[in-house]
């Protein structure tokens, strides 16, 4: 389906004056403002090359394939399916209880400067604590090290000998300065920030696999401003969560909601004995209300495709009834106080449900036409492939490992570090950029990618290789990188581009047929199109489409 089609839909639902009209599909009227302004919306790079009356025929098109196809599935009677009104119903139950909870459970309360400073001092973000530490690769290694601190052996010779964080090591486990909420990043619980003694050694604490002793060796006050905007974030989620929960309990306490044992029962004992299943048709009430009841087979009915559900095999009674308030109770209660509240009746959701209605029907007619087609033998697609080697091209590349560190000063103690001989996969547990532990600080970086990352890719570029760059200011936060390779551009193999090369085929097949499709539902109702020409370029002056 081409994307011009759909975004059609968004507009041909608009009802225009009788005098208005540059088209009419059976009893469905084409406005000239609802041509105009789909035009106008279309995205650049949506345009058509044509000009003129040519180019007004190509749009005005658009909106006449959508309105066949809508007539082709209603007579196919896709539009009253089973599956498309529960696709729709979920889509529609989705829509308004964001709107609700945007409506009724946000805070409108402004975080002023004492709100902000009376957490900064209660939460513990008034303090940073220079930090030591041990990293070891399992449980029983740090135990053994925590047993020769007991025994009297110094700290910085355990680090300098066994820990892993080798930068770190040759200064006796020393990290440097740290606040709360580095803390929390480099797996240091608040509780242990807060609480432990200066000197002190904790007790074995997780690092992801890998455990760590910590010791905080001095303590100094910390500035307001470095942590106000994450005190702010901070308070605003907490603010949010506390509303949410209170809210919640007042719409439990209003609409009299009761857990029903029996139903809870019979939902642990089926995951327990591994036959959810039979749970399907089941009648037996899970939830009462003061007008009504949400039974085990509708609660079902929601869990089936969700993982969490699996936690309910080990029949723990508490975690599911923790689950069923994430996933049933809540989402029930948000839909059960939108619609007394009359979110359900207002005409925006209205037409939300019937635009999103058509675009599912006019999906599953789609489907019902491509589904039919060929298996595609290695020889189509080796075919396909050699056709069109420009679209596996890889553009040339540069290989960078990097660290995306939150503040200037943390992303001056790294580079301080690396340059002390540190690895930088050494120090990837402390990057902000997703995939850096796992790649091990190592990523690579195209030329076009300057649109999503606009000062990081240029600087990439300009680096030269196997030099250390940076604090450099992103919007994300401050990177350190080095360039360790550069790529030329290249043709992907066979072998490695089939898989992709399938689908791409696949998906011009898909196309194909389509556009048969379409053909086909042009002539079997060409007697319900009418176009009226003077209204045509009247609605798409010569100024939208270029004159001819």
């Amino acid at each position: 389906m081409t994307v011009r089609l759909l975004i059609a839909g968004i507009l041909v639902g608009c009802g225009p004056a009788e005098d208005d009209i540059v088209a009419r599909v059976g009893t469905n009227p084409i406005s000239s403002n609802m041509l105009r302004t789909f035009v106008e919306e279309l995205p650049e790079g949506l345009h058509v090359q044509e000009t003129g009356d040519v180019a007004r025929r190509l749009y005005l098109q658009d909106i006449i394939d959508r309105h066949l196809m809508l007539i082709e599935a209603q007579a196919r009677e896709l539009d009253t399916t089973q599956a498309v009104s529960a696709v729709v119903s979920a889509a529609v139950d989705g829509r308004v209880r964001n709107l609700y909870r945007a409506r009724k459970m946000t805070s409108k309360k402004e975080i002023t400067l004492e709100d902000g400073r009376r957490y900064f001092v209660s939460e513990g973000f008034d303090w940073e604590r220079k930090l030591t530490a041990i990293l070891l690769e399992n449980r029983t290694q740090i135990e053994a090290a925590l047993a020769e601190l007991k025994a009297g052996r110094g700290f910085e010779d355990i680090a300098r000998a066994q820990s892993l964080d080798k930068a770190a090591a040759a200064k006796g486990g020393e990290l440097g300065w740290v606040g709360r909420d580095m803390a929390q990043r480099l797996y240091i619980p608040q509780e242990v920030f807060i609480d432990l003694p200066t000197g002190q050694v904790s007790e074995p604490l997780p690092v992801g696999n890998r455990w760590h002793l910590v010791r905080f060796t001095e303590k100094r006050s910390a500035s307001y401003e470095k942590y106000r905007q994450v005190i702010e974030l901070r308070m605003r989620a907490e603010r949010k969560k506390q509303l949410a929960e209170e809210h919640f309990e007042q719409l439990e306490a209003t609409f009299g909601i009761q857990l029903v044992m029996d139903g809870l029962k019979e939902l642990v004992a089926a995951y327990r004995q591994r036959t959810p299943e039979v749970l399907a048709d089941s009648p037996t009430p899970l939830y009462v209300y003061d007008q009504g009841e949400f039974n085990v087979g509708e609660a079902q009915q929601t869990l089936k495709p969700l993982k969490a559900a699996q936690a309910l095999v080990d029949g723990d009674r508490a975690k599911a009834i923790a689950i069923l308030q994430k996933y049933i109770l809540r989402p029930f209660l948000l839909q059960e106080a939108a619609r007394r509240a009359g979110i359900y009746d207002e005409p925006d959701i209205k037409r939300f449900a019937a635009d999103y209605r058509e675009d599912v029907v006019l999906e599953t007619l789609r489907k019902g036409a491509v589904s039919q087609r060929a298996t595609l033998s290695e020889e189509e697609v080796r075919q396909y492939y050699d056709d069109h080697l420009e679209m596996f091209f890889h553009q040339s590349s540069i290989w960078v490992e990097e660290l995306l560190l939150p503040t200037a000063a943390a992303a001056q103690d790294a580079r301080k570090q690396l340059e002390a001989g540190a690895k930088f996969e050494e120090l990837a547990s402390f990057s902000l950029r997703p995939g850096a532990v796992e790649g091990k600080a190592k990523f690579h970086f195209h030329a076009l990618e300057k649109v999503r990352y606009p000062r990081l890719v240029p600087a990439i570029w300009e680096a030269k290789q196997g030099r250390l760059i940076g604090p450099l200011e992103l919007e994300s936060g401050f990177s350190i990188f080095k360039v360790f390779k550069r790529e030329e551009g290249t043709v992907e193999a066979f072998a490695n581009a089939k898989r992709r090369a399938r689908g791409l085929l696949r998906r011009q097949q898909e196309e194909d047929v389509f556009q048969t499709l379409i053909g086909t539902l042009r002539k079997r109702y060409a007697d319900q199109i009418e176009i009226f020409e003077e209204g045509l370029r009247a609605a798409l002056p010569d100024s939208l489409v270029g004159a001819d």
